[in-house]
């Protein structure tokens, strides 16, 4: 072992006096509360970013193929992919499922009062896990069913509708109205005020007949991907798979100003992370001062038998190093303790109203803690730099004498 170490490990067992003891113990609750807002901010960030896309791709999934139409954007045309364009796709290897969809919108009236509504037409290939993760009441519907519908709670509330009720659902067509009877079998809620406030959830029958379209058109294809971090490079190859008369849209061109919201949150969990950095940096520079200050009189000792400023300044950059392991240490667990009790009772509530979900998210990337704590440890690292050079210029002659 060097003697650097030798003497480190010397100087981390010995008692501190009065009043390094509290200075040290400081400096390791701040690394350790600076590292566990940092993870809690990456935690929370990735939680929204997750939490939010889930339930946007919950209701138009990641990427919908629709008709391209230079005539009149507004124009709703009906659509079926091609054999060869389902053999293109089924090549690529990201695409986790395709299912057509319609979208109609109407107006739910009742006796008191109506809405405008969206009814979103769904067969029996679609996933429907997302609404019964959802569901409040009742069940989701039966697409073999075309009086069977799918109702928020927000809508329920507006219009004073209970599960079990018959609904009529107006629609404007051909410069007249007409109206179709559905039961409301289940209620959801997902918190996502954009769409809770006008999504109703139906068979496809219903509105292909409403539109005069075969039972093989439909309004566009849904698809879900294995990994959403390949969207933009997925939906290149969709593009390129399909025939001139097709485009595509993103969820994130679907819903720009909700991804433009969550982008701004990455600044902010930049601005904290600065902050605790800096923070760390001047409290572990200032824990090593002192120690340096009241080492003094052994860095003279040290110096008269011929060690150099750069072994003396390893000594305490050792300590200095112990003082941000256990820092670091102390800040993870507290850091995950925090976060599993979060995801396991919710126990932070928040307005969905404001937030789009009704409790903090927490979603825990490895990837994101290793980078987190390698920058904490490197920032820290570096601050030793400045108590290192002031080793160089303590003097032998002089510290030996301090009592």
């Amino acid at each position: 072992m060097r003697y650097e170490f030798f003497i480190a490990k010397r100087f981390i067992k010995t008692k501190q006096s009065k009043f390094s003891t509290p200075i040290i113990s400081v400096a390791i609750a701040s690394i350790a509360l600076g590292i566990a807002v940092m993870l809690l901010s990456v935690f929370v960030l990735t939680g929204f970013k997750q939490g939010i896309r889930e339930k946007i791709a919950g209701f138009g999934s990641h990427i919908q193929v629709l008709p391209y139409n230079v005539s009149n954007e507004y124009l709703t045309e009906p659509m079926t992919l091609s054999p060869e364009e389902r053999q293109r796709l089924a090549q690529i290897g990201n695409i986790k499922r395709i299912t057509p969809f319609i979208n109609k919108g109407g107006a739910i009236k009742t006796p008191s009062d109506f809405l405008g509504v969206v009814l979103k037409g769904i067969n029996s290939e679609y996933d429907t896990a997302f609404f019964h993760s959802n569901l409040k009441q009742g069940r989701v519907i039966n697409t073999s069913n075309p009086n069977e519908v799918l109702i928020s709670a927000e809508i329920c509330s507006k219009l004073d509708l209970h599960l079990g009720d018959k609904i009529r659902v107006f629609f404007y067509i051909d410069q007249t109205y007409r109206q179709r009877a559905f039961t409301i079998v289940g209620i959801y809620e997902t918190g996502l005020g954009l769409y809770d406030d006008k999504t109703l959830i139906c068979s496809v029958e219903p509105l292909q007949k409403l539109n005069l379209w075969l039972d093989k058109q439909y309004e566009g294809y849904e698809i879900m991907l294995k990994d959403y971090g390949k969207l933009q490079q997925t939906a290149d190859s969709v593009y390129a798979a399909l025939d001139n008369d097709k485009t595509i849209q993103t969820i994130e061109e679907l819903e720009p100003t909700l991804f433009a919201w969550l982008s701004l949150l990455d600044s902010n969990v930049a601005v904290i992370l600065c902050v605790m950095l800096l923070v760390s940096i001047v409290v572990i520079t200032s824990s090593l001062l002192i120690m340096v200050f009241e080492r003094r009189q052994t860095i003279g000792i040290l110096k008269g038998f011929g060690a150099s400023s750069r072994s003396i300044a390893v000594i305490f950059a050792s300590n200095a190093v112990y003082i941000i392991l256990k820092g670091l240490i102390y800040g993870n667990i507290l850091a995950f303790l925090i976060a599993l009790l979060q995801k396991k009772t919710a126990i932070f509530a928040l307005n969905p109203q404001n937030y789009y979900l009704d409790s903090v998210p927490i979603s825990i990337n490895w990837l994101y803690v290793l980078l987190v704590n390698l920058l904490a440890v490197v920032i820290c690292s570096l601050s030793l730099l400045l108590p290192a050079r002031s080793i160089s210029k303590i003097s032998p002659v002089q510290n030996i004498k301090h009592e």
